[in-house]
């Protein structure tokens, strides 16, 4: 067999019997930076079965999050169940040998120790990639760090994560943004989210600093932080050489969210048939992330990049492509955030649901309403409407 011989995996009370597995290939989303990875698996049984692993990484509080496992399976089959855990992740698969596949679970199985974290169900079938410990030398590490973060291409996009990654008390990824260990830059007390962060280049007789305003959520209290950083260039590599706070304020709820306002457009559609329309939204959208509400189901549809962290004004919710909401009331309402995303929107879902759906109404509005919709105590959003 080679390098990668089977190995014998002892069976528990869920399985009465050992098997053996060899390393077939593993692969990883380059999205570390955003403090989430999705990694993937394919052992090889000793009975010529494919056996294929998804593991959600969660670098901030939860750890190991989320686990998936298929024998055998067609590539239609695995794509959905990649789409459906990672296709919001925004990031690139990038292969990895089987060392670092099993380094990375277990450094993020560590996360789930240290939180008190439960893993997820079916443990005994990723239990033997945590029984040996696996070690990395430095060289290694830092190998395999950049293949899970994206390449940093300017001072913008290592300046939004390093905000990012610092609101959400990231230790591994701010060392790996620093020029060294000695920045002490702490914004808050427990993992947080960073909601907007605006960046202005300043100029003075050492050089060029960045000013940044960070609009931060701490469990529903917020905070205005007024930061100096500066980056280096070194070995071809974009590095924050130091980081200060200037200042801290904290603001209310409406002051929050009048820094958030953004144009939000609407598409309002009557469902003639809800089954066909929910199957077909599923099937052509299996990366959508699904949240239930009492009066309907919110589906989620990210951008295939993370490009607006590279952007001077970020926006968390920048990431999002499009918002389904579908209401017990044969209602779906579909949001989005630019006019060229909401038209493209419009015309797919002509093409996907045809006479399934009929278009009611179109509206642009000064600020996002499908949140406090979704919400409310109604199911229809007329009525809401009526109401506000």
């Amino acid at each position: 067999m080679g390098k990668n011989k089977f190995k014998v995996i002892k069976g528990t009370k869920n399985q009465d019997i050992d098997r053996a597995y060899r390393f077939i290939k593993a692969d990883v989303t380059n999205t570390r930076l955003m403090g989430v990875v999705g990694l993937r698996i394919t052992w090889e049984r000793e009975d010529g079965q494919l056996f294929h692993q998804f593991f959600h990484l969660d670098a901030e509080e939860y750890g190991l999050d989320d686990y998936e496992s298929s024998i055998g399976g067609d590539r239609k089959q695995l794509g959905t169940i990649a789409a459906k855990m990672m296709g919001g992740l925004g990031g690139d698969f990038v292969s990895i040998n089987e060392s670092d596949a099993k380094y990375l679970l277990q450094r993020f199985v560590c996360k789930n120790k240290k939180n008190g974290s439960p893993l997820p169900d079916l443990e005994w079938e990723y239990n033997f990639m945590l029984k040996e410990d696996v070690n990395l030398s430095e060289e290694e590490k830092q190998r395999l760090w950049g293949k899970i973060c994206e390449e940093i291409h300017s001072p913008t996009q290592i300046i939004n994560y390093f905000i990012m990654r610092s609101v959400g008390m990231d230790d591994e990824a701010i060392a790996y943004l620093s020029l060294n260990n000695e920045i002490d830059y702490k914004l808050v007390n427990k993992p947080s989210t960073l909601l907007k962060n605006v960046i202005e280049m300043d100029q003075d007789g050492q050089g060029f600093t960045y000013i940044t305003e960070s609009l931060i959520d701490e469990e529903d209290e917020y905070k205005m932080v007024v930061s100096e950083i500066k980056i280096i260039h070194k070995e071809n590599k974009v590095k924050v050489e130091k980081a200060e706070i200037k200042s801290i304020m904290k603001i209310t709820g409406r002051e929050a969210a009048f820094a958030l306002l953004k144009k939000e457009h609407l598409l309002v559609y009557d469902v003639r048939d809800m089954g066909k329309v929910m199957g077909l939204l599923e099937k052509e959208k299996p990366h959508a992330m699904k949240n239930s509400y009492e009066f309907g189901y919110l589906y989620t549809e990210f951008n295939p990049t993370n490009a607006h962290v590279n952007c001077k004004t970020y926006y968390l919710n920048e990431d999002i492509y499009g918002i389904y909401y579908i209401t017990t009331a044969d209602q779906l309402v579909v949001a989005a955030y630019d006019q060229e995303k909401i038209d493209k929107i419009e015309n797919d879902l002509e093409n996907i649901f045809g006479e399934s759906i009929e278009l009611e109404e179109i509206m642009d509005l000064d600020n996002s309403l499908l949140y406090e919709f979704v919400h409310s105590a109604y199911d229809n959003i007329f009525d809401f409407l009526d109401e506000e």
